[in-house]
């Protein structure tokens, strides 16, 4: 087999962002990503969501800045202002609303609301890499919609199940103990003795038993 010959181009580097593509937003929620430069506390949330290709297939996590002041509440899913109503339009959050809303001519208002993160769920759009200006002057890129694909069924992902009072006993135990005193620890009590299925949990020293799964 020849040797496959090396050129310049194999030398020439990508950005690695997400550019020119079909995609479908998904799981999307206000909040914080700490490649941005954003920690809890900060008062500059961002809307979050996860782009899908046309097979469901999660193709990048991007964050669009809302601006200073923002409250975000129901763990994320909706955002709120003490002395505004209306995203800022300098916001890269306002960028794209007004890129679908103005340009586009989206009527977002069938989804819901802006300060919603589910308005956006299973919404598509052909996505580019734009530059735009910070609010410090900055000259930054971010992916922002050129065309308008329509609506997929979105269907958000299972909430799980609340731990029962003695799975949070087990779970403090698993991670305090190594799995053969979490063992004799977790046998010493009665709802572990009376439940045949957890008691076999608790005595799994596999991957998938009790204290593999929990182990601090």
């Amino acid at each position: 087999m020849p040797e496959e010959k090396v050129t310049s181009e194999d030398w020439v580097t990508e950005t690695g962002l997400i550019n020119d593509v079909d995609a479908w937003f998904q799981n999307c929620k206000f909040g914080f990503k700490e490649e941005y430069g954003a920690v809890a506390g900060v008062d500059t949330p961002m809307f979050i969501a996860e782009f899908v290709n046309e097979e469901g297939e999660v193709v990048a996590s991007q964050g669009y800045s809302v601006g200073s002041g923002w409250i975000l509440s129901e763990d994320g899913q909706s955002i709120s202002h003490p002395t505004r109503k209306n995203v800022v339009g300098s916001s890269v959050y306002g960028q794209l609303i007004n890129r679908v809303v103005k340009e586009l001519k989206v009527d977002m208002s069938k989804y819901g609301k802006p300060t919603e993160a589910k308005s956006w769920n299973g919404l598509g759009f052909h996505i580019m890499q734009e530059e735009h200006k910070t609010l410090g002057g900055e000259t930054r890129t971010a992916p922002l919609p050129t065309e308008f694909l329509g609506e997929k069924e979105y269907k958000a992902a299972p909430a799980a199940a609340a731990a029962s009072p003695i799975e949070k006993k087990l779970i403090a135990l698993a991670g305090a103990m190594n799995v053969a005193d979490f063992q004799k620890a977790a046998l010493k009590l009665k709802e572990v003795t009376e439940d045949d299925d957890l008691m076999a949990l608790v005595l799994d020293d596999s991957a998938t038993g009790f204290w593999a799964k929990h182990q601090g």
